[in-house]
């Protein structure tokens, strides 16, 4: 089992253990003798970052340790996860590294590790950069004969921007639809203004000033509301809110409705298959998604394939079926023809092109769709894994028995933090109810 890597990375209070100097320092030793064994030639390792304040000691930590074992380091200004991933397979880097906790406020901070090929870490490498950190002993092993250098890539990502123009000409007018761009205060706060001003696309940017504590503040992804008046009192046509890392977007109609995820998928899912762009027959999400999106996939005679939580499920899912689109409800969208990570500038794009070429609103679009009724909680979890209680074990698949057919049950501990996760949706809102306090009564009891 592991001990510091969860769903998304490595995650948690910053200059708090595992988010601490010497931490990072066992982690970035470890990772560079594990690319150097398997290396024949010189190795270089790429590192980006959202704008947290502590993303600075993280990246000392990390190049301080990556140069002394002979390891050329490529460092980006804030940057989004999915051009991390991007640029460390274009660059031809054997890791790639993204400083950044995502959605988390300020005060936590984490590490996501790309593979040369752009996709993360599986969990049988996890598993052994973890046990080579628990055998770590200062200074061990830090002689080498040749130092790395930093390479600086003072670069507007033109490499990034070309990929996508292949995939949306710029030949469309955008013009007529008037967007609100919130940027969270994080990682997208400058390319995502770059690429929508490139596309011509009519838009307002709000929450693009960050000063190392504002990013999520009362912004982005999970707080829509500022978002929400902002396209009422613009009148705009859509508002697309990224988090701090920019791995995802929700977006809000002109009503300040909100679109999530699934929404996305379908919405996307839908035009790639009357385009015939769509591959392997369906899209891929994960258990979480609501069943909403599979009875509408259905009546479009596409397939959802099901994953466990986390875009690198998605991914192996998407990889294992051929499949090029795949998500999360959260809003991390891959479009893996280009990327191998959630993308929240592309999901953007593709969702303006989809209205222009289905000439519909995104209400038009999902006519048809509709939401079963779902809700998510989290329990604070104490000492102990309340997930190998032999009680709390039975008294979930009882549950599950009741609403067969009815509905389905999501149990699971979080990858970013120490928490339970339960997500519960039926067709019937009564017996929604009755199995939330069901499992709420059962949790509170053990």
């Amino acid at each position: 089992m592991k001990k510091f890597f969860g769903t998304d990375g490595i995650r948690g209070l910053a200059n708090a253990h595992p988010i601490t100097q010497e931490f990072i320092q066992k982690l970035a030793y470890s990772l560079g003798r594990n690319i150097k064994k398997d290396s024949k030639s010189n190795c270089k390792v790429l590192i980006g970052k959202d704008t947290r304040i502590s993303c600075d000691m993280i990246e000392a930590s990390l190049v301080s340790s990556f140069l002394s074992l002979g390891i050329d380091c490529i460092i980006f200004e804030p940057t989004p996860t999915a051009l991390v991933s991007f640029m460390t397979k274009k660059l031809k880097c054997s890791l790639g590294i993204m400083i950044s906790a995502s959605h988390n406020p300020f005060y936590d901070n984490g590490i996501k590790v790309f593979k040369s090929n752009g996709q993360k870490l599986t969990d049988k490498d996890e598993i052994k950069i973890e046990e080579m950190i628990d055998q770590f002993k200062f200074p061990g092993f830090l002689v080498t004969k040749q130092l790395g250098r930093i390479i600086k890539h003072d670069s507007d990502f033109t490499e990034y921007k070309k990929s996508i123009q292949k995939v949306f000409p710029k030949s469309i007018d955008f013009s007529d639809i008037k967007i609100i761009l919130d940027c969270a205060n994080g990682a997208a706060f400058k390319i995502a203004p770059e690429i929508f001003k490139d596309f011509n696309v009519n838009f307002k940017t709000i929450f693009n000033s960050p000063d190392g504590k504002n990013i999520n503040k009362n912004c982005g992804s999970l707080f829509l509301n500022n978002l929400k008046k902002e396209v009422l009192k613009e009148k705009a046509n859509l508002g697309f809110a990224f988090d701090g890392d920019a791995d995802r977007l929700i977006v809000v109609d002109s009503r300040g409705k909100v679109i999530d995820g699934d929404k996305i998928l379908a919405i996307i899912g839908v035009s790639f298959s009357k385009l015939g762009k769509l591959k392997g027959g369906g899209i891929v999400a994960t258990k979480m998604s609501n069943l909403g999106l599979k009875k509408f996939l259905y009546e479009n005679k596409i397939k959802l394939f099901e994953c466990d939580v986390g875009d690198r499920y998605v991914v192996k899912k998407m990889k294992d079926k051929k499949c090029n689109l795949g998500g999360e409800q959260s809003g991390h969208i891959i479009f893996k023809d280009i990327s191998e990570s959630g993308d929240a500038i592309l999901s953007a794009l593709q969702i303006l092109i989809t209205i222009k070429l289905e000439n519909k609103t995104i209400d038009e679009i999902l006519d048809g769709y509709t939401s079963v009724p779902q809700k998510l909680f989290n329990f604070e979890l104490k000492d102990g894994d309340i997930l190998q209680n032999s009680k709390f074990i039975s008294n979930i698949e009882n549950i599950k028995r009741k609403i067969k057919n009815k509905g389905s049950i999501l149990v699971r501990k979080s990858g970013t933090e120490n928490k339970l996760r339960v997500m519960v949706q039926t067709y019937e809102k009564r017996l929604l109810n009755q199995t939330v306090n069901d499992i709420k009564k059962i949790i509170n009891e053990i």
